[in-house]
């Protein structure tokens, strides 16, 4: 039996036979020219941080009240965040290649240190103020030299996740592919954001559980394993494709089914963002090597009749 149903987007999601989602396969002839369209990808919108775990300590003073004592704590455990994290790139980055925007990450450490958690410890040992944070750094990286985009793949640069379709314009009636690769092993999640704001997320779902992807393999959707297509209807306008992705397991978000293996997210964006960073960290001030690389790419296209 054949069914199909609609939501406020500009996809119309039909379930279909194994047989026509196997058209959807990628034969292996065909890899070496999805890998070149790859690296020529460039995202509409492109988001690198790490997120890290930091204590901070500020010691007590005559010269500051206890309030005082509490934001010089903050300030000094988002500093660190800061820090580590020009430690971290520094060495992960292929520095011939690329170089770290310094505009991004300044040296106030504000703008670039969103606080996701934080733990309030108080006073200890009647001498210092601790206080704890999760933290998510944002940074730029910024190509150097002709041909240094070509490097963004390689296993040794910082996460980075290619995803695109094959235009930037569909009609009525078109179907959509869409192609995701990754330059090294990271855990994602991969959701269609419709122009009113409607959250669907495509992979992982309820019959293709996939959420871990590894280095260089090039993964479609739809694919074998979904039941469903992306085939443009009513209304149009703009949609994105946007990949959430990770070193480490994503956090749990709260979905609601809506058929065919689907889920729709009832809550905005950035709440679904925020969700999807609650992600376990280890490691603390010591430790330069630890923290999680997160990777946000979008990908937008148009559709009309």
């Amino acid at each position: 039996m054949k069914t199909s149903f609609s939501y406020r987007s500009v996809m119309r999601l039909t379930c279909l036979g194994m047989a026509l989602l196997a058209l959807f396969w990628i034969a292996p002839s065909k890899a070496d020219s999805q890998t070149t369209r790859a690296v020529q990808v460039t995202p509409d919108k492109e988001k690198r941080s790490l997120i890290r775990s930091v204590d901070g300590y500020a010691f007590l003073s005559e010269d500051m009240t206890l309030a005082e004592t509490r934001a010089t704590a903050f300030a000094n455990a988002k500093r660190q965040a800061v820090e580590m994290v020009r430690t971290y790139i520094k060495s992960k980055t292929k520095v011939e290649d690329f170089v770290l925007k310094s505009d991004k990450i300044t040296a106030s450490a504000e703008g670039a240190v969103t606080i996701l958690e934080q733990k309030d410890h108080g006073v200890e040992d009647n001498t210092r103020y601790h206080v704890w944070i999760k933290a998510e750094v944002e940074y730029d990286l910024k190509a150097k030299g002709q041909g240094a985009e070509e490097h963004a793949l390689d296993a040794d640069a910082p996460l980075t996740v290619k995803v695109w379709t094959s235009k930037k314009q569909y009609k009525d009636g078109d179907n959509i592919n869409i192609v995701v690769q990754g330059n090294r092993n990271f855990y994602a999640r991969i959701v269609n954001i419709s122009s009113d704001g409607t959250i669907i997320q495509l992979l992982p779902n309820a019959y293709r559980k996939i959420n871990f992807f590894e280095a260089g393999k090039i993964y479609k959707i739809p694919d074998q394993g979904d039941l469903f297509t992306l085939t443009v209807s009513a209304p149009y306008g703009e949609d994105q494709i946007v990949v959430y992705a990770s070193q480490v397991p994503l956090g749990r978000v709260d979905m609601e089914e809506i058929g065919q293996g689907l889920s729709r997210y009832k809550g905005t964006r950035s709440a679904f963002a925020a969700k999807t960073r609650g992600i376990a960290v280890v490691g603390g001030a010591a430790d330069t090597e630890s923290g999680a690389e997160f990777y946000e790419a979008a990908w937008k296209f148009r559709t009309g009749r």
